[in-house]
């Protein structure tokens, strides 16, 4: 597959080098990749991606060390100019303060050609804040890839209000043709993943400051229960599927015996019940049912529980 040809109108990216291994094999023999310069050489250009974490081939990209540590470097300003003019699309990787980026943005503002579109990949700050330091916001955006990056398919992009529709429209194309699964999140603290994992994770370690559980089990109950159990089903149809109204008492509980708010349940949770919107029950709920097979629907979603089970050679060992 020619993955030049299928990525037209990008035919050059700069992107940040720890894209290695598989993802890196196969992209970065196709594209021109160029990453933000530190102090160091590039290492010998030879074998394969796996070989040496990070392949470049000769004239086909630039090899530079990771990017700035704790600190803007000068060297940046050494790199060809050229180069930045000539992307059509640059991924910036640097540490999540806000003095570095405003830097790099300045930098890539005056360096770049008027089409190019840039992107930061925060995981904490909001496009609409970073959106100030670029010269043309209407072509820039976040595009949060998580980690490991060259595994994980999901991207989630949060585009700031001054984003063009076309650029959006492109960088999402862009995304779908390498293989990716990209998603659009308003400006919103935390995005989508992170906000629900940060509210797990905490959860977690308060489990175990409780003395509830050791972490060993705790963490056995993320691999072989709740993980498991969302890699089938979404958050919101998996309500849909148990019932609204069930996340409703169980919520009502937990409030009152942990006596704590954070397990009170939303309002629009309370509107679906008041409207008897309470799932596949009634054929509606956070999901549209009513033109739904909603047996074929569940079988199938219990075909791929078993598909996973076996496959992670977890399946019963009793026969039913």
């Amino acid at each position: 597959m020619n993955i030049q040809q299928n990525l037209d109108p990008f035919p050059h990216v700069i992107i940040k080098n720890y894209f290695d291994e598989f993802e890196l094999k196969v992209i970065w023999e196709e594209l021109e990749f160029i990453c933000y310069p530190q102090k160091l050489e590039p290492p010998e250009i030879t074998g394969t991606a796996r070989d040496n974490g990070r392949n470049l081939k000769q004239n086909r990209g630039i090899w530079l060390n990771d990017v700035y540590r704790n600190h803007l470097t000068s060297s940046i300003l050494s790199v060809n100019r050229k180069l930045f003019n000539s992307a059509d699309i640059i991924f910036e990787c640097v540490p999540e303060k806000l003095k570095i980026k405003k830097n790099v943005f300045k930098l890539l503002s005056e360096n770049t050609n008027k089409k190019t579109i840039i992107s930061s990949t925060t995981s904490t700050i909001l496009s609409t804040d970073l959106a100030k330091y670029n010269r043309h916001p209407e072509r820039f955006l976040n595009a949060h890839w998580l980690n490991p990056p060259y595994l994980m398919p999901l991207i989630e992009i949060s585009p700031c209000k001054e984003t063009s529709k076309s650029n959006i429209k492109k960088i999402y194309n862009l995304f779908i043709k390498i293989g990716k699964v990209p998603i659009i999140c308003k400006p919103s603290p935390g995005y989508i993943v992170p906000r629900i994992q940060s509210l797990a994770m905490n959860e977690a370690a308060r489990i175990l400051e409780e003395g509830a559980a050791s972490a060993e089990d705790i963490d056995k109950s993320v691999i072989y229960g709740f993980g498991l159990r969302f890699a089938i089903l979404g958050l919101l149809e998996f309500i849909d599927w148990g019932g609204i109204d069930t996340l409703d008492n169980a919520s009502s509980y937990m409030t009152k015996t942990m006596k704590s708010q954070r397990f009170s349940t939303p309002s629009i949770v309370k509107k679906h019940i008041k409207n008897n919107n309470l799932g596949l029950s009634t054929q509606s709920g956070f999901m549209d049912w009513k033109n739904i097979d909603v047996e074929k629907y569940q079988e199938d979603k219990l075909k791929n529980f078993v598909k996973v089970i076996k496959l992670l050679n977890i399946q019963p060992k009793i026969k039913i």
